[in-house]
């Protein structure tokens, strides 16, 4: 049985989900971040007061200058898992990985450009795996930054890529 399966054959475990949604425009510039979001099940975590969530990268976003470190912008977002009490609570960032680096989240329309979920702004959180919670009480801190495929050459234009972000307890 894979985690993804756990859910489905554990009567114990739950999740809540986290929809995100990141659309940006790159000309010299580009716009936000969108993020929506889905629950796929009610408490005990409240992700977000059932509330979007918006990352601006702000209007100076040079695609000669798109590195995987530069336009890092933090993920502002709630998390209340006060009702799972003592129970073990993991994270995971579910979605389509970039072909060039399976870490990343792909964008729909640019194969050579993606969007790395970072844990403390430090750590790149790999798409698709699990992350363990300290407690019910932490709430990662995470950050958004556009990636570009290594030798690529961006062109300006819009681009999309989504997300779910998952909280299990157990």
């Amino acid at each position: 049985m894979n985690d993804n399966q756990v859910g489905l054959h554990n009567s114990r475990a739950r999740y809540c989900g986290l929809l995100l949604l990141f659309s940006c425009g790159l000309t010299q510039a580009a716009d936000r971040v969108n993020f929506s979001i889905r629950v796929t099940e009610g408490p005990p975590c409240n992700i977000n007061n059932g509330q979007a969530i918006e990352v601006n990268f702000g209007d100076d976003l040079l695609i000669t200058r798109i590195d995987g470190v530069n336009y890092s912008k933090t993920i502002n977002y709630t998390l209340d898992c006060r009702e799972a009490g003592n129970n073990a609570i993991r994270m995971q960032i579910q979605g389509p990985a970039a072909s060039f680096d399976g870490n990343v989240l792909a964008s729909v329309e640019r194969p050579e450009l993606g969007v790395a979920i970072k844990l403390a702004n430090i750590m790149v959180l790999p798409v698709n795996n699990w992350l363990n919670l300290e407690s019910s009480s932490t709430k990662p801190a995470l950050t958004a930054v556009p990636v570009k495929a290594p030798n690529s050459e961006l062109r300006p234009g819009r681009f999309s890529a989504g997300a779910t972000m998952l909280f299990e307890y157990q």
